[in-house]
């Protein structure tokens, strides 16, 4: 088998192990950990999809192993960390929100995969509700935004907001609010090492101020894309997204 047809699938698993140990992280009590290695799964997960389509190697089983991936990482990693991090909550309750949390991920996914299947005419501009990408992603960064002010200024004030976060982003998940695919302006004919040059600039704005970079990048998005959503929905609908 080439490397190449190899290369994409890797990267998928990269994706789903940094979401296992992102459990095991939440499970022993690592929030800060765990939100990381789901941030790290992000970045893989914006690159296997578009290696593969450009390497000309797609196949339904990478697209179907992309789709347990994401469930894992984005759905359950995501739903352990809240039920650990936020101590000051009862279980019954946090339980609740993890649960309908990673119900909401797991539909997003399988509306994807039926809309794909039945050859759907969807806008390559906007996503169809929130990405679960980046509703896992949201919560990570929120552990992490927590993390970085309970240092600084010794307040607690994001764990106590994050369980109403994330049921808002589940659905938002289910919703059918379009949400603009910004990745999807990273287009295939730029060739292989301009986005190698794209990945590595991503890797590089993080480490020099990963809390506030990550924080305010998804914030930003996150309420930019959603007002939007909601004022063009009507416009939108028969042109929708999903991934």
């Amino acid at each position: 088998m080439k490397i190449r047809n190899t290369l994409p699938s890797a990267v998928t698993m990269g994706n789903i192990t940094c979401g296992f140990f992102s459990i095991l992280c939440a499970s022993n009590y690592q929030f800060e950990i765990a939100a990381w290695l789901i941030v790290v799964a992000m970045v893989l997960d914006a690159f296997d999809g578009r290696l593969a389509r450009m390497m000309k190697c797609t196949s339904e089983i990478g697209a179907q192993l992309d789709s347990m991936a994401d469930l894992v990482t984005f759905g359950i990693a995501p739903a352990m960390l809240l039920i650990k991090a936020c101590t000051d909550f009862s279980n019954v309750f946090l339980w609740g929100v993890g649960s309908f949390f990673m119900i909401c991920a797991a539909f997003r996914l399988a509306r994807f995969n039926i809309q794909k299947n039945d050859n759907t005419t969807m806008s390559s501009h906007f996503y169809t509700g929130l990405p679960t990408t980046l509703s896992g992603g949201t919560i990570a960064q929120l552990v992490i935004l927590d993390h970085f002010i309970q240092v600084k200024f010794g307040i607690d004030v994001v764990a106590t907001l994050l369980p109403f976060v994330t049921f808002t982003l589940g659905l938002f998940m289910v919703s059918k609010v379009p949400f603009f695919n910004i990745t999807g302006k990273i287009g295939l004919k730029q060739g292989v090492w301009l986005m190698m040059l794209e990945f590595f600039a991503a890797i590089l704005f993080f480490v020099l101020t990963p809390v506030l970079t990550l924080s305010t990048v998804l914030s930003c998005y996150l309420i930019i894309c959603a007002m939007y959503g909601v004022v063009k929905s009507r416009h939108l609908k028969k042109e929708y997204s999903t991934t």
